[in-house]
């Protein structure tokens, strides 16, 4: 039965016979047609459109006053004021989460561990931005200052995620100590869409990393750095970003 099945399929999408034709068109039009809507109802369509998102917008606030937000803050070790959930958090492992005041976590975040040190940290500082989808191993420390955005799909990790000795790896071993390095993102840093911030990096006050940058290398302050690995492109204005960091804290 489903060799026959899989056969009359492959012959509608090779159209070789008329029959086998027409059932391809047939199953193009069922596939592309759409509703002619009349003009009379595009107005109340669009605000039936826009009633909708508010409906679905209330329910995910609903869900993280009463859900996510106490669930996440019972997690925490410490947690300031205002801080705005889209999605509960994923935390695996065994880090210590201490997260600052008017933190916004926009959509999707997950941080895991490994369990290789005792007491890993993440510290998030007040006012600091994390978009839909970051990711954050921290088996260390990971922190996270004041005024940083960070768009999203970025990825933060302090250690590579193997053993760089093939013996570790093929006993599937830790990794070695000096291995996993502290990673800071400094105040008022911007970290653009998709990047990663690997092990040891240091990203100055007031740096930008560029879209879908690889970091390896510590990243001086008001630099701007992009590619794979991230290289200094330019620097820009620090009063400018001093201004601007200032601006957020009023």
């Amino acid at each position: 039965m489903a060799a026959s099945v899989g056969t009359f399929l492959l012959r509608v999408r090779r159209a070789e016979t008329p029959a086998s034709k027409k059932a391809k068109d047939i199953a193009v039009w069922v596939m592309r047609a759409n509703l002619r809507i009349p003009q009379v109802l595009r107005g109340p369509g669009r605000s039936l459109y826009e009633l909708r998102a508010l409906v679905l917008c209330g329910w995910r606030r609903i869900k993280t006053f009463l859900w996510a937000y106490p669930l996440f803050a019972c997690r925490c070790d410490a947690i300031g004021k205002r801080v705005v959930l889209e999605a509960l958090p994923n935390v695996s492992g065994h880090t210590l989460l201490y997260i600052g005041d008017d933190v916004r976590f926009s959509g999707s975040f997950s941080v895991c561990s490994g369990r290789f040190v005792d007491h890993p940290v993440l510290r998030i500082g007040d006012r600091s931005f994390l978009g839909h989808n970051v990711a954050i191993t921290c088996n260390r420390e990971v922190v996270i200052e004041d005024d940083v955005l960070i768009a999203a799909e970025c990825k933060i990790a302090d250690y590579d995620g193997h053993a760089a000795l093939f013996e570790r790896r093929i006993k599937d071993l830790p990794p070695a100590a000096e291995e996993i390095r502290a990673v800071r993102i400094c105040r008022g840093a911007w970290i653009g869409t998709g990047s990663m911030v690997l092990k040891g990096v240091t990203v100055g006050e007031g740096a930008i990393v560029g879209a879908h940058s690889v970091v390896t290398h510590d990243v001086p302050a008001y630099a701007v750095v992009a590619g794979v690995p991230a290289k200094i492109v330019k620097r820009h204005d620090r009063a400018g970003s001093r201004a601007f960091s200032m601006a957020r804290a009023a």
